[in-house]
């Protein structure tokens, strides 16, 4: 009983430096063990006490969790984008609590859980930019957040908000998006960020 008392305080300790995300090897220093084993009998005690959560594989969240700092501990090199960033700079309306879209190289990926879901949208390496470290978290600025959500949508995705009518684009410097923009190399969606911008008023 001490050791399970003993190792839910040094979870507490860490859980707010660590955002409640802790990952395996996070655990086996906070954790050491003689025996691999008993590390992993003594994450099953913590399991079971519910202190920890499993979400994936060498990934564990405690009741109070960061959904970015999880959307990151899975993959270090995606950036949070499209409408966390957008609702975060008041672009529009509140987003879902419980779900995360992010950027990564290469296809698609996501991942459900009771904790939430995470979406990990693939795009071409020339389009991994347009982001910024925010607490060691990858999150997209809000140029970029605006342009990511218009090519997905060119692509079919559809969204809880109307892209039209919800997007507050004074918040947005037209300047910034036109320098992004020359890094896309499809003339269709181009075309379509270039007369979406001559319709609103931007910064």
């Amino acid at each position: 009983m001490k050791k399970i008392v003993d190792d839910l305080n040094i979870i507490k300790q860490f859980a707010a430096e660590l955002k409640g995300v802790f990952t395996l090897a996070d655990l086996k220093t906070l954790l050491p063990s003689a025996h691999i084993k008993t590390f992993y009998r003594r994450i099953k005690a913590l399991e079971q006490e519910n202190i920890l959560k499993r979400y994936i594989r060498g990934v564990y969240t405690t009741e109070d969790f960061d959904l970015r700092c999880l959307s990151y501990k899975i993959n270090p090199y995606s950036y949070i984008s499209l409408e966390r960033v957008l609702a975060d700079s008041l672009i529009i309306g509140t987003e879902p609590s419980h779900e995360i879209k992010a950027i990564k190289i290469g296809k698609k990926r996501e991942f459900a859980g009771e904790q939430g879901r995470i979406i990990y949208l693939g795009i071409a390496e020339h389009l991994y930019f347009g982001f910024q470290k925010q607490q060691s978290i990858n999150i997209a600025v809000k140029e970029k957040a605006f342009l990511d959500t218009l090519y997905f949508y060119l692509k079919g995705m559809r969204y809880y908000f109307d892209i039209y009518s919800d997007i507050d684009t004074t918040k947005l410097k037209a300047s910034i998006i036109n320098d992004f923009l020359k890094q896309y190399r499809n003339p269709k969606f181009i075309a379509f960020v270039r007369n979406y911008i001559n319709g609103y008023t931007f910064s």
